[in-house]
């Protein structure tokens, strides 16, 4: 890579000796009802590989050394788990950073998922699984896993724009992917598509029919929420989005989202 912004890999590295311990991690809550796949049970995470722009999320991508408590994957999952059976919730997951920092956590918290009642929806960019496909291997042994890759602008220049990583690291939620559906993973692809025209959301649906033409059928297009911190993070950036959202609630059932 030249020196055109940063390498999401080496971040990740990085980030892991802020917010893993071992197989524990860090987070800032672990179980919250959200509206999200018609009612789901979320976690707060704390660590990402990228810096987006338009990240509604503060302190646990921007400061994760000052954030969050360290927990064990068991404890994570009982927080989850309460949380969403006093709501109905079959499904749980993480959010606000990236999934796929601090593998072994992970890994053992969906060997808790696997005996439990729950779907576990793994919410990651993709750097990580496109840049390790035994990773993704190694998460082809569940079946209460569901991957929802997010990509982040329709090129690598505006990936770039929009995260200050470098273009070239715009590939790997599309390699993630691939490997995802080689692996023979529950995945679905979203496209985070605030700055993005007509034209772009074209190319990228291109790119992924590459893949697997099945994976349009549960393509979410995503668009940004201005939450004040995010409206004056992007102001200072001197980004305007073309669309913002206006229902933060995703309707999709999870059932619909497996293109294999």
């Amino acid at each position: 890579m030249t020196s055109k912004g940063y390498d999401p890999i080496a971040l990740t590295a990085a980030t892991e000796k802020v917010v893993v311990d071992g197989t524990r991690r860090k987070y800032v809550q672990l179980g919250r009802p959200l509206r999200f796949y018609g009612g789901t049970t979320s976690a707060t995470e704390v660590g990402c590989n990228l810096r987006c722009k338009f990240c509604f999320s503060d302190k646990p991508v921007w400061k994760p050394k000052e954030t969050g408590k360290f927990y064990s994957p068991q404890e994570v999952f009982n927080g989850l788990a309460k949380s969403a059976r006093k709501h109905g919730h079959k499904i749980i997951s993480a959010s606000a950073s990236e999934g796929t920092i601090g593998r072994e956590h992970l890994m053992e918290l969906l060997d808790l998922v696997e005996e439990s009642e729950f779907v576990y929806v793994l919410e990651t960019n993709g750097m990580t699984l496109g840049n390790d496909p035994e990773y993704v291997q190694a998460l082809s042994k569940y079946s209460r896993l569901h991957a929802r890759v997010s990509i982040k602008g329709d090129s690598p220049e505006m990936f770039h724009e929009l995260t200050g990583a470098h273009p070239d690291s715009y590939e790997l939620p599309y390699k993630a992917l691939r490997y995802l559906i080689d692996s023979s993973v529950s995945t679905n692809a979203c496209l985070m598509a605030s700055f993005s025209d007509g034209e772009g959301i074209k190319r990228v649906q291109r790119k992924l029919m590459e893949i697997h033409p099945g994976i349009l059928k549960s393509l979410e297009i995503e668009k940004i929420t201005l939450f004040p911190k995010v409206a004056q993070r992007l102001r200072a950036y001197k980004l305007k989005p073309e669309s913002v959202r206006r229902d933060c609630n995703k309707t999709k059932q999870l059932n619909s989202y497996n293109c294999n």
